[in-house]
């Protein structure tokens, strides 16, 4: 009888000490994120652009920006996207400038409001998908040094500081996370009077 009461006493013993020991053997398993609908609708998204690196470029309609987006859409390697305050004239410039369409995808983007940059920053999260960024070139700018009068944004601020300084660091720094994961990401700010072909 005390055989069969050490040995039931053993059995109970054993038993839970095997099924913690298994419980901990698939602790390992606790850390597996399992993919949500959205994330795999961001990996599809982020599928299209195959291994180009995407590049985002303000002020891509004249200038350094439209001489820069042509010079990378001639290459293979890139995806440009081109952040313009007026899309019909990025239309019409990126029709006559021969832009792949492929490959030059344009989005709206005024400088001189802080919501406007907001909402562009969540349209490109939403257009990159898992993808990273690859760089950003902050080109867009107002040069208006003849006028005797300051012009103002809606934000309270002086249209030039805005345009070329706050709503580029704005942008920058947003953007600045969607750019982990890129194995070489570059930020390029842009500052020349004489690179604008409407002003030379």
């Amino acid at each position: 009888m005390k055989s069969v009461l050490h040995s039931t006493a053993h059995a109970c013993l054993v038993v839970p000490l095997l099924v913690l020991d298994s419980a901990q053997g698939y602790s390992w398993m606790a850390g597996i994120k399992i993919p949500t609908p959205l994330d795999l609708g961001r990996v599809a998204s982020g599928m299209k652009f195959g291994d180009k690196k995407l590049v985002v470029i303000t002020g891509t309609s004249s200038g350094l920006g439209k001489a820069t987006t042509k010079a990378l859409l001639q290459e293979e390697g890139y995806h440009v996207i081109g952040a313009v305050r007026d899309l019909e004239k990025m239309k019409v410039v990126a029709e006559v400038e021969g832009f792949d369409k492929d490959r030059f995808t344009a989005m709206h983007l005024d400088l001189a409001s802080f919501a406007s940059v907001n909402k562009f920053v969540e349209e490109l999260n939403a257009f990159r998908g898992d993808r990273a960024i690859d760089r950003l070139a902050c080109n867009a700018a107002v040069y208006q040094p003849t006028l005797d009068y300051p012009k103002w944004t809606k934000d309270g601020h002086e249209q030039q500081l805005q345009i070329n300084y706050l709503g580029h660091f704005l942008l920058t720094s947003k953007i600045m996370p969607m750019m982990e994961g890129s194995p070489d990401p570059r930020i390029v700010m842009v500052g020349s009077v004489t690179g604008n072909d409407n002003t030379v």
